[in-house]
Formats: C-alpha cells, sequence, structure tokens
C-alpha cells in the first residue's frame, strides 16, 4: 500500500467523509466513476471547518441532519453543547429538534426532550410531575391543556403519524354538573364543553359555557375567559379588560340577543346570549401553531411568573382580527361536517350495493 503524501496532513473527520462519499459513489454509479463527488465534499476541508465555526448550534444541527457527511464534520453531544446557551435558546433549540420526531415533545421547564405518553391527554389530566405550572388555568377543571397536547397534534397532522394518539389529543370534553349533586359548586357553569380542532396549521379551541336556571347575574361565580377578561371585572385600573363583564351584562339583560366580542389583548373571540333561563357563552381560542413553550403565541394564554396584570403581556391587536377565530373555526367546523355527510353516503351507498349483489346472488339472479 502505498504511503499516504506527507505534504498535507488529513482531518480524521475528513477522512471518514470522504471514505463514506466514495463507498455512496461506488455503490450507486459503479467504480469507473469514482472521481464524482458531492458538490460539499468538493470544498476543503479548512474552508468547511470555518464555514461551520460561524454557524450557531441550531444551524450545526440542522447541517447533521442532511447527511451522513455533514453529521461527521459536526459530530457533538448536542445536549452538553446546549447547556452553554442561554435559557430561552436552549427552548428554541430543543423545540426545533423536536419538531420532526414524532414521539418526542419538548419540555421548557426540563429544558430537554421527553418521550410521547398516551395517557397524556386534556382530558386524561395526566401530566408530568416537571409539568406543573405549564396547564392552562382559564379553561375549567374538567379540560387540562398543555403546550404539549398542542405540539404533539399540529405535528402529528403535519407528518400523519400516531393517528390514535393524534384523535384522543383532538377529542371533545363534555362535564355536566347538577344542583344539589357532590361535584357541584353554587355559580359555576352547569355544562362546559370543549372541542378542539386544527384550523389552517394552528391549534384552535371552542369553549362552551352554559349557566342554567339562574336568577340573577351575581348569582354566577367568577370566572375567566383569558388571562385579561374576567367575570365580574374588579381590576379597574384597565377599563378595556371589563368589556366581557359588560357583554355579559347585556346578554342578561336582552334575552335574545347576541352578544359579539374579543379580547383586545390576545386571541381570543366570544359570543354571549341568554335564551329562555339559559346564559351561554361560546369562546373562540387560537393558540397557534405550537413551535415552542415558550413562544409568545402560547405565553400570553399561560402567563408567567409575575403579575399578568402589571407585566404587560399582550399580543398586538394587528395579529387578531376580531371575530376571526371564530369564522375559521365556524367554516372548519362546516367543512368537517360537509366531509362526514360525504364519507356517510359513500359508506352507504356501498354497503347498499354490497346488500344487493348478497340478495340477486341468494335468488340466483346473477
Amino acid at each position: 500500500m502505498a504511503d499516504e503524501p506527507s505534504t498535507r496532513p488529513r482531518n480524521p473527520l475528513w477522512k471518514r467523509a470522504i471514505a463514506f462519499e466514495s463507498r455512496c459513489v461506488n455503490k450507486l454509479m459503479g467504480p469507473k466513476q469514482q472521481s464524482t463527488k458531492a458538490y460539499l465534499l468538493r470544498i476543503s476541508i479548512e474552508l468547511l471547518e470555518e464555514i461551520i465555526s460561524h454557524l450557531d448550534l441550531l444551524s450545526q444541527f440542522m447541517l447533521s441532519r442532511t447527511c451522513r457527511a455533514g453529521r461527521i464534520l459536526t459530530q457533538k453531544d448536542w445536549k452538553d453543547a446546549s447547556l452553554a446557551l442561554p435559557a430561552s435558546e436552549q427552548i428554541s433549540f430543543w423545540a426545533a429538534v423536536a419538531y420532526k420526531l414524532p414521539n418526542h415533545w419538548v419540555c421548557a421547564r426540563c429544558c430537554a426532550l421527553h418521550e410521547t405518553d398516551r395517557s397524556d391527554t386534556p382530558r386524561s389530566q395526566q401530566s408530568p410531575p416537571c409539568q406543573q405550572g405549564e396547564t392552562l388555568d382559564t379553561l375549567g377543571r374538567s379540560y387540562k391543556l398543555r403546550h404539549t397536547h398542542i405540539e404533539l397534534a399540529l405535528k402529528f397532522r403535519r407528518m400523519g403519524t400516531n393517528t390514535a394518539y393524534f384523535s384522543e389529543l383532538l377529542e371533545p370534553c363534555e362535564y355536566r354538573t347538577y344542583r344539589g349533586a357532590e361535584s357541584w359548586k353554587s355559580g359555576s357553569p352547569n355544562v362546559t364543553i370543549h372541542i378542539p380542532r386544527i384550523v389552517e396549521g394552528r391549534f384552535c379551541l371552542q369553549v362552551i359555557k352554559e349557566f342554567h336556571g339562574y336568577e340573577a347575574l351575581h348569582e354566577i361565580r367568577s370566572f375567566r375567559i383569558c388571562r385579561h377578561q374576567l367575570f365580574p371585572w374588579w381590576y379597574w385600573g384597565i377599563k378595556d379588560w371589563g368589556v366581557f363583564e359588560k357583554n355579559m351584562e347585556a346578554a342578561w339583560h336582552h334575552p335574545g340577543n347576541v352578544y359579539d366580542g374579543h379580547c383586545q389583548c390576545c386571541p381570543v373571540d366570544y359570543s354571549i346570549l341568554r335564551d329562555d333561563d339559559v346564559l351561554r357563552a361560546t369562546l373562540w381560542y387560537d393558540f397557534g401553531t405550537g413551535k415552542s413553550p415558550r413562544d409568545l403565541e402560547w405565553m400570553v394564554h399561560l402567563g408567567d411568573d409575575t403579575d399578568i396584570y402589571s407585566n404587560g403581556l399582550y399580543v398586538n391587536v394587528k395579529d387578531h382580527e376580531p371575530g376571526s377565530i371564530r369564522k375559521s373555526f365556524q367554516q372548519s367546523s362546516f367543512n368537517h361536517m360537509v366531509r362526514g355527510l360525504l364519507r356517510g353516503m359513500t359508506l352507504n351507498s356501498r354497503k347498499l350495493r354490497r346488500t344487493a349483489r348478497e340478495v340477486m346472488m341468494e335468488h340466483k339472479l346473477v
């Protein structure tokens, strides 16, 4: 075997990359075309190392996922490398890593990835211990939504995987209580319904709260619809945050009229109607694209460790057109209903044809 020229010392990583490239070329194109190289490998090792040194950690990780040569040139312990990043960048890094991993989700508390657990749904309320404080507390006690559920549902829809778990994450939840029952709390809704749905690549939720048999509005227990709208409103320093209470009062005193509104600080639409002895508040939420558990599109709903009323955490009004969530959700519901009807008609027609064939064969008509 000829000695390797000593005039140009080779990096061990470069040797492995060249060997890998040569094996691929031999396998795909035959030994006579070994001179063909991948475009990346035509660049000198010194220049490649210089380019990689200017990439941030996430870009290096993305390069490592492009091909085996990329993995060789950027190989490192990604977990250890991520510890050098600021906390906010660590979460963004792991969120990007989890984007294409169907069986993992990113944990903002641990700054790491966790494996999926099919028993963990908003309805089951079985969350890992590390997720304490990550549950949305404005949706009621029967539906415990976390960013984890949003991230996984959108990922499963995008990748077409884990269909059974995906269906469970989007399963509607209905909670009913009756006066005199052990679970009944005076002033609380008699019926609460949660209907999650993915609309145009975003996780949306419809919530219906029904109050039955109340003789006066003040009998209804205080409740929030988001971090900024509360009934009854007691924080008089910010008048815009008391609009929901005013609409509740208007609906109560004018039965049969629908009062639509929205939050000026986060993407929430609502409609309020009093019909006979039922006061119904229907809410529509847009929880975003599920990319990171610390993105503003989620944190504006969850809040943070400080006082939400003083830190001014909100989404710019221009990002939420009033009524747009309600319209998009209703259009999605209509499309969902039409698809269901067409599917039912198709299945019924097949069943009818199959039955007709069986009858014809039984009576020897074919």
